[in-house]
């Protein structure tokens, strides 16, 4: 059944935290009905995680904007394209040798509310619906595995990730199983590690109750960030999407 139409207002945050770069990217394209919203974190040192992450950025944008189709075969256009991208800028030698980078892509239809999104590492997207959290992408990364076959997931780095873009012999991607129909009061979060990790569960859970806007949300989850005073505290990026029905008439918070 088709949903209705939505009215979408983003919010955009991303801070270095202790780090002195900052390897996240993000980016969103809207245009007549369609919109994507991409968040990469990236891994390498010594900058070649920022390149890989805002190559990737880069190239699900402009790779979208021609042909705006929300489909799973154009999610994997998208990210196996981003993929490659970052392949070809890796060279022998140099900062970009053995870049590596996350991605979380979220596709939205925003006429009929039809949404898609994928993942390949451990950025997330975490989905709300009438300020109840439905739930989040999973991470592929070694701590995951570890939990899920009953080990001691401490027993693994937390940066030690199952896959990721910018590899030759490929990627893992992670499509949600069945497409979602967004309505007014639905809320996304596309954000990296450095983010959620920082934050209570049940904390980020309730994170959006009282929130009458997407940027009043994401000053909210900064604050968080603040609060737990990590020393190693690493970037930490989200990109908020709101979604308010057409006959609200409310113009773009982000």
């Amino acid at each position: 059944m088709a949903g209705a139409a939505l009215s979408v207002s983003l919010a955009a945050l991303s801070q270095p935290g202790a780090r002195e770069c900052n390897e996240d990217a993000f980016g969103y394209w809207q245009g007549s009905g369609t919109l994507v919203a991409v968040l990469c974190d990236g891994a390498g040192g010594h900058g070649g995680g920022q390149a890989a992450a805002r190559t990737a950025v880069t190239h699900v944008l402009e790779a979208f904007a021609p042909r705006p189709d929300i489909s799973v075969a154009t999610l994997r256009r998208l990210v196996e394209g981003a993929n490659d991208a970052v392949v070809a800028q890796q060279v022998a030698g140099t900062r970009t040798t053995d870049m590596r980078t996350t991605i979380v892509v979220l596709l939205l239809d925003v006429r009929s509310g039809f949404a898609l999104w994928g993942h390949a590492g451990d950025s997330r997207l975490y989905h709300w619906c009438g300020g109840r959290l439905l739930g989040h992408t999973r991470d592929q990364s070694l701590q995951r595995r570890l939990l899920e076959a009953g080990l001691d997931p401490n027993a693994a780095a937390q940066w030690q990730l199952t896959s990721a873009l910018g590899s030759r012999e490929g990627f893992d991607l992670e499509i949600i199983h069945a497409p979602r129909t967004l309505a007014p009061g639905d809320a996304l979060l596309l954000c990296s590690d450095g983010l959620w990790s920082a934050l209570d569960e049940a904390w980020l859970a309730d994170s959006v109750l009282g929130c009458a806007t997407a940027q009043a949300w994401l000053d909210r989850l900064e604050v968080g960030v603040q609060r737990a005073d990590r020393r190693d505290q690493d970037n930490y990026s989200a990109l908020a999407v709101w979604c308010a029905g057409q006959e609200s008439g409310r113009e773009d918070l982000g």
